[in-house]
């Protein structure tokens, strides 16, 4: 067996190198998941602590920054699916009502409804798309970095970005129409 180019650190020391170049993107995808920074911080977090206990299993792995982003995923879209979303949504409903609202806290709210919109849109989108152009703007990855957490050639990548931003913007489109109509 040939030994991999990469291995996952094994020292506190490589694990602090890595988390060096990798904290900042792999926190931003979770918070692109999540919806909120607070709970990416925590299921990042979490992966890193689970990833270092198991180390020595993971010595092998070739492309550990692409292995942590799959291991982000998978723990943000396990919380998201233990989230009871109909009772935050509610609180977060009678809590908005109740506020008063400076102009600074408008242009904030305007952004986030914004944010929501998009992730609303990105959800129907096929999951291939919807992960590449996640990877791609809120991870700020390249494309052959997302090629190797999506274990797909850099061109399948490429056509799922491009094919995903042509029915975003067609949606975008087609409910601004809407709006307007209205």
């Amino acid at each position: 067996m040939t030994e991999p180019v990469f291995c996952f650190p094994q020292s506190p020391e490589e694990l602090r190198l890595f988390l060096k170049i990798n904290i900042g993107r792999l926190t931003l995808h979770a918070g692109y998941l999540l919806g909120n920074r607070e709970d990416a911080e925590d299921v990042v977090q979490e992966v890193i602590i689970r990833a270092y206990r198991i180390r020595e299993d993971l010595k092998m792995v070739s492309n550990p920054a692409a292995y942590l982003f799959r291991m982000v995923s998978n723990a943000a879209l396990d919380q998201l699916r233990r989230r009871n979303t109909r009772e935050k949504a509610t609180i977060r409903m009678k809590h908005l009502s109740s506020m008063k609202f400076s102009e600074p806290r408008e242009d904030g709210l305007i952004r986030e409804e914004e944010r929501q919109r998009v992730r609303f849109l990105l959800n129907k989108l096929p999951k291939e798309q919807a992960e590449v152009i996640g990877f791609r703007f809120a991870a700020d990855l390249t494309f052959q970095e997302i090629a190797g957490i999506v274990e797909a050639p850099v061109t399948t990548v490429k056509s799922r970005f491009s094919y995903g931003l042509i029915k975003l913007r067609s949606m975008m489109k087609e409910q601004k129409e809407v709006t307007y109509e209205m």
